[in-house]
C-alpha cells in the first residue's frame, strides 16, 4: 500500500510541471493574440469579468460568458478579472473537439490593446436579398456593386 502511494506521489510531482505547461499553452499573450486575430477573423469572445466591470467598462463585441451558454464552433477567447479565472474557463471548454480555446493574458486592457491595431473586420456577401414586397419598376434608388462603393443611379 504504501509502495503504490509512493508511486503515485512521485508521479504526480513529476507530472505538475507538464500540467502547467499545458494550461501556460491555453494562455495568450498580446503577440499571439494579435496573429491569431488577424489570421482567424471569426471568432467568439466572451466576457467573463465581474457584472459591476462589464457594466462599467464594456467590451464592443463580446458576449457575456455563462456556464450553460452555447459556444460557437472556431476560435474562443476569454477575457476575465484575473488571467487565472480565464485559464480556468478555458481549460473547462478546452475538450471540446469543434473549438479552439484560450484565455487572453492581461485580461480587457491587453484585448483593448490588440483589437485598436487589428486590421478591421471585414464582411462580404456574395449576394444580396431584397425582401418580398419591395421591388419597385423603374429606375433604381441605389446600385451596389460587390467590393465597390454605392453608386449613385445615373440619369438619363
Amino acid at each position: 500500500m504504501t509502495r503504490n502511494t509512493l508511486l503515485g506521489s512521485c508521479l504526480a510531482i513529476l507530472m505538475a510541471p507538464a500540467l502547467c505547461f499545458a494550461a501556460n499553452d491555453l494562455l495568450l499573450d498580446e503577440n499571439d493574440l494579435a496573429v491569431k486575430i488577424e489570421k482567424d477573423k471569426d471568432y467568439q469572445l466572451l466576457d467573463a469579468r465581474s457584472a459591476e466591470t462589464q457594466r462599467i467598462a464594456p467590451i464592443a463585441f463580446s458576449t457575456r460568458y455563462q456556464t450553460t451558454m452555447p459556444i460557437k464552433k472556431g476560435l474562443v477567447l476569454i477575457v476575465a478579472d484575473t488571467d487565472d479565472a480565464a485559464l480556468e474557463i478555458a481549460q473547462s471548454i478546452h475538450d471540446r473537439p469543434d473549438c479552439t480555446v484560450f484565455a487572453v493574458k492581461g485580461g480587457a486592457e491587453a484585448w483593448r490593446r490588440v483589437s485598436l491595431n487589428a486590421s478591421p473586420p471585414s464582411s462580404m456577401s456574395d449576394s444580396f436579398v431584397i425582401p418580398m414586397n419591395t421591388c419597385e419598376q423603374g429606375k433604381p434608388l441605389k446600385e451596389l456593386k460587390r467590393n465597390k462603393l454605392w453608386l449613385e443611379p445615373k440619369n438619363k
